[in-house]
């Protein structure tokens, strides 16, 4: 009796198993790496999307021609032109291993919150792509084409090249699709994105003969922050601004500053192990903020003759240090104040988290209470190694110099 039990069980449950009901073969689709918008002519939007070439990916089938396939569609909505992308290839494009979406600056400038619903509703795309702006006067369309001699898809490239650059000295503000709209719904947020500028001729950039080149004609710069009030963008800023923002939000890993020792001499100081904290007080019912940092550095390169065994010269670049990451944050922020008016740095978020009455009181029109804001910035830099010399061969030669 048992036996047929458990027969009458399996056999139930192999029905249940309907395998995988949404399978489509490898042959059958085309896997997207990266899509671009731009405003159309004829048309609301058009839509480019950069598709892989498998067979150049690898060296056993690779021929020497692009490793990718650029195609672009004009329509009104985006969401139908996702589907509608079969028009002119006709494999079914696969969305879930996209790596980069650029956007210009034109496009950009009139909002992009009918860009990102359908970005976010889409169950085959993940969190994990880069939004970027393009600089005009170049479409967004172009930075799709530009090919690079080491990593010949080109989203692929300017992926790799912002993670790294965020890694090594915080050049990416890190920025992803829930990030964005979370900015745009917040009432103590405002929105931003990494900004790319295309350098040289797009045209060049997009022939093969670019990636035979030992000096590119043409490729993708990243080059600093785009800023948004709402869902439009409003302005831009440096890649200053950008290191700047990371140390606001605790996401700086390691960066490295170059100041002054002597003249037009500097001293290069790598900080790691960055920490930042951020309080808030109220005075005559406005926000003060006391943002302290803490940081280990060591020394890079040393261009004047200091004795760096010395604890007077390490106390000195220290304090130099300091002052130099204070008063660039100062200048960052103060800049966002007076020039467009928009917290692009949570700090009311933090406010409402740290001082929820008083937020209420200001939440309506809280980038005008932004605006009149004070800070404090307060850095702690200590400075442990000198790499591996603890003497820099320069004082010597100097000496020299002196003595002859």
């Amino acid at each position: 009796m048992r036996k047929w039990i458990f027969l009458l069980f399996y056999l139930g449950a192999t029905i249940l198993l309907t395998g995988c009901w949404d399978l489509r073969e490898v042959n059958q689709v085309s896997i997207v790496s990266g899509l671009a918008l731009d405003q159309g002519e004829e048309s609301k939007y058009r839509l480019t999307i950069e598709l892989f070439n498998p067979t150049e990916l690898t060296p056993q089938t690779s021929s020497g021609n692009t490793a990718s396939i650029v195609f672009g569609i004009n329509g009104d909505s985006i969401g139908e032109m996702m589907l509608r992308l079969n028009e002119i290839f006709s494999r079914k494009p696969i969305f879930s291993h996209m790596k980069t979406m650029f956007i210009s600056e034109e496009l950009a400038k009139t909002g992009i919150a009918e860009l990102l619903d359908p970005m976010d509703r889409n169950r085959e795309i993940r969190n994990d792509f880069n939004i970027m702006v393009v600089e005009a006067p170049h479409k967004a369309a172009d930075a799709l084409k530009i090919t690079y001699p080491l990593q010949k898809v080109s989203t692929l490239k300017i992926n790799t090249q912002a993670n790294n650059f965020f890694e090594e000295w915080g050049g990416d503000p890190d920025v992803r699709l829930k990030d964005i709209i979370d900015s745009m719904v917040s009432e103590g947020r405002e929105p931003i994105t990494a900004m790319v500028e295309i350098v040289g001729d797009p045209k060049e950039g997009s022939k093969i003969e670019n990636i035979q080149s030992t000096h590119p004609n043409t490729y993708i710069k990243i080059s600093g922050i785009a800023l948004f009030k709402g869902d439009a963008m409003i302005g831009k800023m440096p890649i200053s601004a950008t290191r700047d923002y990371l140390i606001t939000q605790n996401k700086l890993r390691q960066t490295s500053l170059s100041i002054n020792c002597k003249d037009d001499q500097t001293v290069d100081i790598q900080l790691k192990d960055i920490n930042v904290g951020t309080n808030v007080s109220v005075k005559n019912n406005e926000p003060t903020y006391h943002i302290s940092i803490s940081a280990e550095g060591n020394i890079n390169g040393v261009q004047c003759s200091e004795q760096l065994n010395l604890s007077a010269t390490t106390e000195k670049f220290e304090t130099k240090a300091e002052d130099f990451i204070e008063g660039e944050l100062l200048h960052t922020i103060d800049e966002v104040q007076n020039e467009y008016g928009a917290d692009i740095f949570g700090f009311g978020e933090l406010f409402y988290k740290s001082k929820p009455k008083h937020f209420k009181q200001k939440q309506t029109n809280w980038n005008e209470t932004f605006v009149n804001a004070k800070f404090e910035v307060n850095s702690t830099i200590k400075i442990r190694r000198s790499g591996l010399r603890n003497e820099s061969y320069i004082s010597e030669i100097n000496d020299q110099e002196v003595e002859q």
